[in-house]
Protein backbone atom coordinates (compact mmCIF):
# COMPACT_ATOMS: atom_id res chain seq x y z
CA UNK A 1 0.00 0.00 0.00
CA UNK A 2 1.37 3.37 -1.02
CA UNK A 3 1.72 5.86 1.86
CA UNK A 4 0.84 9.46 0.96
CA UNK A 5 3.55 12.01 1.44
CA UNK A 6 3.15 14.30 4.49
CA UNK A 7 2.04 17.23 2.29
CA UNK A 8 -0.83 15.20 0.78
CA UNK A 9 -1.99 13.97 4.20
CA UNK A 10 -1.85 17.52 5.55
CA UNK A 11 -3.90 18.85 2.66
CA UNK A 12 -6.53 16.15 3.20
CA UNK A 13 -6.68 16.90 6.91
CA UNK A 14 -7.00 20.64 6.32
CA UNK A 15 -9.75 20.03 3.76
CA UNK A 16 -11.66 17.78 6.16
CA UNK A 17 -11.27 20.31 8.97
CA UNK A 18 -12.61 23.07 6.71
CA UNK A 19 -15.68 21.00 5.83
CA UNK A 20 -16.22 20.08 9.47
CA UNK A 21 -16.09 23.74 10.53
CA UNK A 22 -18.53 24.69 7.77
CA UNK A 23 -20.96 22.01 8.92
CA UNK A 24 -20.65 23.16 12.52
CA UNK A 25 -21.39 26.75 11.53
CA UNK A 26 -24.38 25.54 9.54
CA UNK A 27 -25.70 23.70 12.60
CA UNK A 28 -25.26 26.75 14.81
CA UNK A 29 -26.91 29.03 12.27
CA UNK A 30 -29.93 26.84 11.57
CA UNK A 31 -30.79 25.13 14.83
CA UNK A 32 -32.12 28.22 16.65
CA UNK A 33 -33.05 30.25 13.58
CA UNK A 34 -36.79 30.46 14.01
CA UNK A 35 -39.01 33.40 14.82
CA UNK A 36 -40.89 33.75 18.08
CA UNK A 37 -44.32 32.15 17.70
CA UNK A 38 -47.11 32.95 20.16
CA UNK A 39 -50.28 30.94 19.68
CA UNK A 40 -53.20 31.42 22.07
CA UNK A 41 -56.24 29.54 20.82
CA UNK A 42 -57.82 30.37 24.20
CA UNK A 43 -56.67 32.03 27.41
CA UNK A 44 -56.70 29.15 29.89
CA UNK A 45 -53.21 30.18 31.02
CA UNK A 46 -52.12 33.80 31.45
CA UNK A 47 -48.81 33.10 33.19
CA UNK A 48 -46.85 34.72 30.32
CA UNK A 49 -48.71 38.03 30.69
CA UNK A 50 -48.31 41.12 32.85
CA UNK A 51 -51.83 42.34 33.64
CA UNK A 52 -52.32 45.99 34.56
CA UNK A 53 -55.11 48.15 35.93
CA UNK A 54 -58.63 46.74 35.74
CA UNK A 55 -57.46 43.78 33.64
CA UNK A 56 -55.52 42.37 36.61
CA UNK A 57 -58.66 42.31 38.76
CA UNK A 58 -60.85 40.76 36.08
CA UNK A 59 -58.65 37.82 35.05
CA UNK A 60 -57.75 36.06 38.29
CA UNK A 61 -56.19 32.72 39.16
CA UNK A 62 -53.74 32.92 36.28
CA UNK A 63 -56.39 32.43 33.62
CA UNK A 64 -58.89 34.33 31.54
CA UNK A 65 -62.63 34.50 32.17
CA UNK A 66 -65.24 32.33 30.48
CA UNK A 67 -66.49 34.19 27.41
CA UNK A 68 -69.77 33.98 25.47
CA UNK A 69 -68.60 30.91 23.51
CA UNK A 70 -67.68 28.97 26.65
CA UNK A 71 -63.93 29.28 26.03
CA UNK A 72 -61.73 31.42 28.26
CA UNK A 73 -60.96 34.88 26.90
CA UNK A 74 -58.63 37.70 27.89
CA UNK A 75 -61.12 40.28 29.20
CA UNK A 76 -59.60 43.75 29.32
CA UNK A 77 -62.55 45.63 30.88
CA UNK A 78 -65.94 44.63 32.29
CA UNK A 79 -67.68 47.82 33.48
CA UNK A 80 -67.53 51.61 33.32
CA UNK A 81 -64.69 53.91 34.39
CA UNK A 82 -61.84 51.47 33.75
CA UNK A 83 -58.40 51.34 32.19
CA UNK A 84 -56.53 48.09 31.72
CA UNK A 85 -53.93 46.28 29.67
CA UNK A 86 -52.23 42.93 29.14
CA UNK A 87 -48.70 42.65 27.75
CA UNK A 88 -46.46 39.66 27.32
CA UNK A 89 -43.91 39.85 30.13
CA UNK A 90 -41.00 38.88 27.88
CA UNK A 91 -40.06 41.25 25.04
CA UNK A 92 -39.62 40.20 21.46
CA UNK A 93 -36.51 41.35 19.65
CA UNK A 94 -36.52 43.75 16.72
CA UNK A 95 -32.76 43.31 16.26
CA UNK A 96 -32.89 40.90 13.29
CA UNK A 97 -35.30 42.30 10.71
CA UNK A 98 -37.62 44.36 12.96
CA UNK A 99 -40.71 42.63 11.62
CA UNK A 100 -43.79 40.87 12.93
CA UNK A 101 -47.12 39.41 11.87
CA UNK A 102 -50.11 39.13 14.18
CA UNK A 103 -53.66 37.82 14.04
CA UNK A 104 -56.27 38.18 16.76
CA UNK A 105 -59.99 37.77 17.34
CA UNK A 106 -61.91 40.23 19.49
CA UNK A 107 -65.48 40.83 20.61
CA UNK A 108 -67.33 43.61 22.43
CA UNK A 109 -70.38 42.43 24.42
CA UNK A 110 -72.54 43.47 27.39
CA UNK A 111 -72.77 47.10 26.29
CA UNK A 112 -73.37 49.55 29.14
CA UNK A 113 -74.89 52.98 28.38
CA UNK A 114 -74.37 52.46 24.66
CA UNK A 115 -71.01 50.70 24.93
CA UNK A 116 -67.45 52.09 24.83
CA UNK A 117 -64.59 52.64 24.27
CA UNK A 118 -62.68 49.89 22.44
CA UNK A 119 -59.28 48.19 22.36
CA UNK A 120 -55.77 48.98 21.11
CA UNK A 121 -53.22 46.42 19.91
CA UNK A 122 -50.03 47.99 21.24
CA UNK A 123 -46.26 47.73 20.77
CA UNK A 124 -44.28 49.67 23.38
CA UNK A 125 -41.11 49.70 25.53
CA UNK A 126 -42.50 48.31 28.80
CA UNK A 127 -45.04 45.71 29.91
CA UNK A 128 -46.38 47.10 33.18
CA UNK A 129 -48.46 50.13 32.18
CA UNK A 130 -51.98 51.08 31.19
CA UNK A 131 -52.95 54.47 29.83
CA UNK A 132 -55.98 56.72 30.18
CA UNK A 133 -59.51 55.43 30.72
CA UNK A 134 -62.56 56.37 28.67
CA UNK A 135 -61.60 57.84 25.32
CA UNK A 136 -57.95 57.10 26.14
CA UNK A 137 -58.78 53.38 25.50
CA UNK A 138 -56.06 52.38 27.97
CA UNK A 139 -53.51 53.63 25.43
CA UNK A 140 -53.40 57.39 25.93
CA UNK A 141 -50.06 58.49 27.38
CA UNK A 142 -48.11 55.33 26.50
CA UNK A 143 -45.03 56.76 24.79
CA UNK A 144 -43.08 55.73 22.84
CA UNK A 145 -45.43 53.24 21.24
CA UNK A 146 -47.52 52.39 18.23
CA UNK A 147 -51.09 51.13 18.44
CA UNK A 148 -53.96 49.91 16.29
CA UNK A 149 -57.27 51.00 17.80
CA UNK A 150 -60.79 49.68 17.30
CA UNK A 151 -63.04 52.36 18.79
CA UNK A 152 -66.83 52.35 19.19
CA UNK A 153 -67.33 55.76 20.79
CA UNK A 154 -67.47 59.18 19.15
CA UNK A 155 -65.09 61.49 20.99
CA UNK A 156 -65.40 64.29 18.45
CA UNK A 157 -63.10 65.50 15.71
CA UNK A 158 -60.18 63.32 16.84
CA UNK A 159 -62.35 60.29 16.08
CA UNK A 160 -63.63 61.78 12.84
CA UNK A 161 -66.98 62.30 14.60
CA UNK A 162 -67.47 58.57 14.09
CA UNK A 163 -68.63 56.08 16.72
CA UNK A 164 -67.42 53.07 14.73
CA UNK A 165 -63.87 53.37 13.43
CA UNK A 166 -60.33 52.01 13.47
CA UNK A 167 -57.06 53.91 13.55
CA UNK A 168 -53.29 53.74 13.81
CA UNK A 169 -52.03 55.66 16.84
CA UNK A 170 -48.52 56.84 17.71
CA UNK A 171 -46.89 57.62 21.07
CA UNK A 172 -50.00 57.39 23.21
CA UNK A 173 -52.02 59.86 21.15
CA UNK A 174 -55.50 58.55 20.33
CA UNK A 175 -55.97 61.12 17.56
CA UNK A 176 -55.02 58.61 14.90
CA UNK A 177 -52.44 59.31 12.19
CA UNK A 178 -54.48 57.05 9.89
CA UNK A 179 -58.17 56.26 10.36
CA UNK A 180 -60.69 53.91 8.73
CA UNK A 181 -64.27 55.11 9.05
CA UNK A 182 -65.99 52.21 7.28
CA UNK A 183 -65.76 48.83 9.01
CA UNK A 184 -67.33 45.44 8.14
CA UNK A 185 -69.90 45.81 10.95
CA UNK A 186 -70.65 47.76 14.11
CA UNK A 187 -67.97 47.05 16.71
CA UNK A 188 -70.61 47.00 19.47
CA UNK A 189 -72.86 44.54 17.60
CA UNK A 190 -71.51 41.52 19.48
CA UNK A 191 -69.91 40.20 16.29
CA UNK A 192 -66.57 38.41 16.43
CA UNK A 193 -63.96 40.44 14.53
CA UNK A 194 -60.73 39.12 13.04
CA UNK A 195 -57.74 41.42 12.61
CA UNK A 196 -54.32 41.04 11.02
CA UNK A 197 -51.51 43.47 11.85
CA UNK A 198 -48.30 43.05 9.84
CA UNK A 199 -45.11 45.09 10.03
CA UNK A 200 -42.40 44.66 7.39
CA UNK A 201 -39.08 45.97 8.71
CA UNK A 202 -37.58 45.92 5.22
CA UNK A 203 -40.11 48.47 3.94
CA UNK A 204 -41.19 50.07 7.26
CA UNK A 205 -44.78 49.37 6.24
CA UNK A 206 -47.47 48.65 8.84
CA UNK A 207 -50.70 47.14 7.47
CA UNK A 208 -53.99 46.41 9.22
CA UNK A 209 -56.78 44.14 8.01
CA UNK A 210 -60.22 43.47 9.49
CA UNK A 211 -62.92 40.92 8.67
CA UNK A 212 -65.88 39.03 10.11
CA UNK A 213 -64.30 35.65 9.29
CA UNK A 214 -60.79 34.25 9.61
CA UNK A 215 -60.24 34.52 5.85
CA UNK A 216 -57.48 37.10 5.44
CA UNK A 217 -58.58 40.01 3.19
CA UNK A 218 -56.41 40.78 0.19
CA UNK A 219 -56.60 44.53 0.67
CA UNK A 220 -55.44 46.32 3.81
CA UNK A 221 -57.92 48.43 5.75
CA UNK A 222 -55.13 50.84 6.78
CA UNK A 223 -51.40 51.25 6.22
CA UNK A 224 -48.72 53.50 7.66
CA UNK A 225 -44.99 53.90 7.06
CA UNK A 226 -42.91 54.03 10.24
CA UNK A 227 -39.43 53.00 11.37
CA UNK A 228 -40.43 51.06 14.45
CA UNK A 229 -36.95 50.71 15.96
CA UNK A 230 -36.33 54.45 15.65
CA UNK A 231 -39.77 55.23 17.07
CA UNK A 232 -39.29 53.01 20.12
CA UNK A 233 -35.60 53.79 20.55
CA UNK A 234 -34.89 50.14 21.35
CA UNK A 235 -34.79 46.71 19.74
CA UNK A 236 -36.73 45.14 22.64
CA UNK A 237 -40.49 45.58 22.32
CA UNK A 238 -43.46 44.50 24.43
CA UNK A 239 -46.69 43.52 22.72
CA UNK A 240 -50.22 43.34 24.03
CA UNK A 241 -53.61 45.00 24.27
CA UNK A 242 -55.13 47.95 26.10
CA UNK A 243 -58.72 49.03 26.72
CA UNK A 244 -60.63 51.76 28.49
CA UNK A 245 -64.17 52.68 29.44
CA UNK A 246 -65.79 55.88 30.70
CA UNK A 247 -69.43 56.63 31.46
CA UNK A 248 -70.22 53.88 28.97
CA UNK A 249 -68.56 50.48 29.01
CA UNK A 250 -68.52 46.90 27.79
CA UNK A 251 -66.81 43.56 27.99
CA UNK A 252 -63.77 43.96 25.75
CA UNK A 253 -62.53 40.45 24.99
CA UNK A 254 -59.55 39.04 23.11
CA UNK A 255 -60.64 35.55 22.06
CA UNK A 256 -57.60 34.27 20.21
CA UNK A 257 -54.11 35.57 19.36
CA UNK A 258 -51.32 34.43 17.08
CA UNK A 259 -48.07 36.40 16.80
CA UNK A 260 -44.79 35.67 15.02
CA UNK A 261 -41.66 37.80 15.23
CA UNK A 262 -41.10 37.96 11.50
CA UNK A 263 -42.95 39.26 8.46
CA UNK A 264 -44.91 36.12 7.60
CA UNK A 265 -48.59 37.11 7.15
CA UNK A 266 -50.86 34.60 8.88
CA UNK A 267 -53.18 33.02 6.34
CA UNK A 268 -54.41 30.08 8.43
CA UNK A 269 -54.74 30.99 12.14
CA UNK A 270 -55.23 27.29 12.97
CA UNK A 271 -51.83 26.50 11.42
CA UNK A 272 -49.98 29.84 11.63
CA UNK A 273 -46.56 28.65 10.45
CA UNK A 274 -46.77 27.43 6.86
CA UNK A 275 -44.27 24.55 6.48
CA UNK A 276 -44.19 25.22 2.76
CA UNK A 277 -42.57 28.62 3.24
CA UNK A 278 -40.81 28.42 6.60
CA UNK A 279 -38.32 25.53 6.99
CA UNK A 280 -38.74 23.43 10.12
CA UNK A 281 -35.87 24.43 12.46
CA UNK A 282 -35.64 20.84 13.69
CA UNK A 283 -35.23 19.54 10.15
CA UNK A 284 -32.48 22.04 9.42
CA UNK A 285 -30.70 21.06 12.60
CA UNK A 286 -30.93 17.35 11.75
CA UNK A 287 -29.54 18.05 8.28
CA UNK A 288 -26.63 19.91 9.82
CA UNK A 289 -25.96 17.10 12.29
CA UNK A 290 -25.95 14.66 9.39
CA UNK A 291 -23.38 16.79 7.60
CA UNK A 292 -21.28 16.86 10.74
CA UNK A 293 -21.31 13.06 10.78
CA UNK A 294 -20.29 12.80 7.13
CA UNK A 295 -17.48 15.31 7.39
CA UNK A 296 -16.34 13.83 10.69
CA UNK A 297 -15.92 10.52 8.90
CA UNK A 298 -13.86 12.21 6.19
CA UNK A 299 -11.61 13.70 8.84
CA UNK A 300 -11.03 10.31 10.47
CA UNK A 301 -10.14 8.81 7.08
CA UNK A 302 -7.68 11.64 6.45
CA UNK A 303 -6.03 11.01 9.81
CA UNK A 304 -5.85 7.27 9.16
CA UNK A 305 -4.12 7.57 5.75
Amino acid sequence: MRTPCPDQAGRRLRHANTLLCAAALCALATAPAHATLINYQNFDNLSAFTLNGATAGINTGGQGVVGPSGARVLRLTNTTGQSGSAFLTSPFSLAADASFSSYFEFQFTNQINGGADGIVFTVQKVANTAGGSGGGIGYQGLSPSIGVEFDNWNNGAGDGNNANHAGIDVNGNVNSVVRADTLPAQLDSGSVFHSWVDYNGATDELEVRLALTDTRPTAALMSYTVDLVTLLGTTDAFIGFTSGTGAAGAYHDIRRWVFTGEFNPIVDPDDPVDPGTVPEPGSLALLSLGLLGVFGGLRRRALAT
